[in-house]
């Protein structure tokens, strides 16, 4: 037990406490092989593998022959704000999974690459005007200094820094459609799924035949991801891409070009409407839709697959936004008065509080998801044949560091017994400072492999020329 008679502070005892104990250096491996995780799962229990016909012990794992008598695996967290190791790690997995469907990899060919592609940002329609950072110029100019039913000025002259607190904000609250914003955040995925039908629709009318003959010719691949803006609305980042039918081995018709895909998606996303029950709500896509083509390799300035990949990932594991969204949820009223947010964020909140005791919303559980302001979707998505899973990505990342732990080879069959428990999660002081450490060597040591990568694909180009 710490005591200040030692001479040391309190920092200092648990780095020492940690140090000499032990399994310090059996659990310094662990850590390292975990990734430095910041907030580690403990089980206890065994797994054991027995030849079903002789009965024979293969392997054996306990928690009794782990350090401090307990499993400690990585808790796998994908937000940067709980845990910044395990969320590098699934951001690199993002990476390679957007990657290997404009590129190819991970057992999709590389005859993707000549697929139409477009990389596509669908906006929040506007519930209102707010306060926006604009380079170079001020929030809102209006001439006249025209004012809103309430009195409050709709002009704003001053120049709002990125980082300011009131970007995004209402200029006038009143005015602010607060229900419709939280209304179209939980129904983003059905406007999403009604945007897929229509772009066979589209397609479909376009080419006079059948929805279903459309869907035996071409298939609509995409993988997405949610980015929450400032005013607490989300947006949409999306690849999407003309596959033949059978997917990204398939090779689609020579019609299907990139013209026609930029223009299915512009006439597809005009044409999602989405009434939401009980109200007189309708839910729209923005009428602000950036479509870019996307470039295979590195070409100057154009759009190419690395940044796509690259401009996805980052925000697969930074979801929330500082003062806008909180990272667990809200399980009473009085904690949302102190929730580290704008006022503009907690009235959302709020609003998400309020209608899910509304008989009409209540199957959608707006309380469960008031922290993400109303969105219950995943922030990154796929369809299915877009490319690799972050299921195969994981299991090639467990085959590849737990080699040195697979049973002996039988030729029986194997019966596999786990009994494993929760006994608690997360790390001593101490411990989290060991971690922090071993995280930041093993991200250092990724950076300068990353670097020198770069420095020989640059040097080969510049060779090649």
């Amino acid at each position: 037990m710490y005591s200040p008679r030692d001479g040391l502070s309190f920092t200092d005892h648990e780095l020492l406490t940690t140090a000499t104990h032990p399994d310090f250096r059996a659990w310094l491996t662990r850590i390292r092989h975990i990734g430095g995780c910041q907030h580690p799962i403990h089980l206890i229990g065994h797994t054991l593998t027995i030849d079903a016909a002789s009965g024979q012990l293969l392997s054996e794992l306990t928690s009794d022959s782990q350090p401090h008598g307990r499993l400690t695996i990585a808790c796998g967290n994908r937000r940067v704000s709980r845990c910044e190791p395990c969320a590098r790690l699934h951001q690199g997995d993002t990476y390679h999974l957007i990657a290997a469907g404009l590129a190819g990899g991970k057992q999709v060919p590389d005859t993707v690459r000549t697929h139409p592609r477009v990389f596509v940002t669908f906006t929040a329609p506007s519930f209102g005007p707010v306060h926006r950072h604009t380079p170079g110029g001020p929030c809102r100019p209006r001439p006249g200094n025209p004012r809103c039913p309430h009195g409050r000025a709709l002009a704003c002259p001053d120049h709002h820094p990125p980082d300011d607190p009131i970007t995004g904000s209402p200029l006038c609250p009143d005015c602010y459609d607060y229900p419709a914003a939280v209304l179209f955040n939980a129904h983003t995925r059905d406007l999403w799924q009604r945007l897929h039908r229509n772009l066979y629709e589209h397609l479909a009318t376009t080419r006079g035949v059948s929805r279903t003959a459309i869907r035996r010719t071409v298939r609509v691949s995409y993988a997405k991801v949610a980015e929450w803006q400032r005013r607490g609305t989300i947006h949409f980042h999306a690849v999407m891409r003309f596959d033949g039918p059978d997917g990204p081995a398939d090779l689609p018709p020579a019609w299907a070009s990139t013209g026609l895909l930029i223009n299915t998606i512009r006439a597809a996303t005009s044409r999602v409407a989405y009434p939401v029950r009980g109200t007189d709500v309708v839910l729209r896509f923005g009428t602000q839709l950036d479509i870019r083509p996307i470039t295979p390799g590195r070409t100057g300035d154009d759009l190419t697959e690395q940044a796509v990949a690259g401009y996805i990932a980052k925000y697969v594991s930074k979801p929330e936004v500082t003062g806008v969204t909180v990272n667990q949820p809200i399980h009473d009223l009085a904690t949302i008065a102190v929730l580290p947010v704008t006022d503009h964020a907690r009235t959302l909140i709020r609003t998400c509080w309020t209608l899910a005791t509304q008989p009409e919303h209540r199957e959608i559980k707006l309380r469960r998801w008031a922290h993400q302001l109303g969105y219950r979707g995943h922030t990154a998505t796929k369809s299915r044949r877009y490319s690799t899973t972050y299921t195969a990505l994981r299991a090639a990342r467990a085959d590849y560091r737990d080699t040195d732990t697979n049973p002996p080879a039988s030729d029986g069959d194997l019966i596999t017994e786990k009994q494993w428990r929760y006994s608690h999660a997360g790390h001593t002081l101490g411990q989290a400072m060991y971690a922090d450490g071993i995280a930041d060597d093993l991200h250092a040591t990724r950076q300068a492999a990353h670097a020198a990568r770069a420095d020989t694909n640059d040097t080969g180009a510049a060779d090649e020329h």
